[in-house]
């Protein structure tokens, strides 16, 4: 099987902490070490959010930063009325790689949204990790693109099956979108291993060189 996995959202390669280096950033990053693992053909596509080089390959995964907007920090929303530029990159990418997938997934709805075409377009499936939902983002008194909850509804409905973080989110999907429960996997959020040990001892003296488990070297 191969697997086409489209991040817009997060650059894997930034570490937690730095810049916008959050819980998406190393949910990604897990994602791309079980795939190692599973020696899986994988061909990750991020916005690339940093600055290095544009390719590496870790086995058979590879990750594809394309540029979309200026390196570093960069307000998201300005992913919302780029869409057909989204499109046109990462079909240039698909067809420079040769890449031709047997399933799609996408994180965030920016990339949904570039998953369900290729879906279409490929005839292939997708599915989607949800990490918040424009609905109950309103409803908490955010302002949301008018788009984003249409587009919602046709990615959650076309989608073969949505990944949430949490039973929350998983009602939240039933509750305000209609999606049938058992197309609905709830997996939690994953915690980096350099969280859970100690860095410091207790004089405020750095252990040891703290580093993420993502290779960011051309090859591992």
């Amino acid at each position: 099987m191969k697997i086409l996995i489209i991040t817009l959202h997060a650059d894997p390669t930034i570490p937690p902490g730095a810049q916008e280096g959050g819980g998406t950033h190393m949910y990604i990053n897990e994602l791309i070490n079980l795939l190692i693992y599973k020696q899986v053909d994988s061909l990750f596509i991020t916005r690339k959010a940093s600055g290095g080089s544009d390719f590496f390959q870790y086995g058979p995964v590879k990750l594809k930063r394309i540029s979309i907007g200026p390196e570093g920090i960069w307000d998201k929303s300005n992913l919302d009325n780029i869409e057909e530029v989204i499109k046109i990159t990462i079909d240039k990418e698909l067809q420079s790689q040769g890449f031709v997938p047997d399933l799609i997934h996408s994180v965030y709805w920016h990339s949904g949204r570039a998953a369900l075409h290729f879906s279409e377009a490929l005839n292939v499936p997708f599915i989607h990790t949800i990490i918040s939902n424009g609905i109950k983002k309103q409803k908490s008194g955010f302002e949301i693109p008018p788009q984003r909850i249409e587009m919602e509804k046709r990615i959650f409905n076309s989608a073969k099956f949505l990944i949430a973080i949490s039973a929350q989110e998983k009602e939240n999907l039933i509750k305000y979108y209609g999606i049938p429960e058992n197309k609905i996997k709830v997996i939690g959020r994953g915690v980096d291993n350099i969280f859970l040990k100690d860095i410091y001892d207790g004089n405020g003296t750095l252990l040891s060189k703290q580093e993420p488990n993502i290779n960011t070297d051309d090859s591992i």
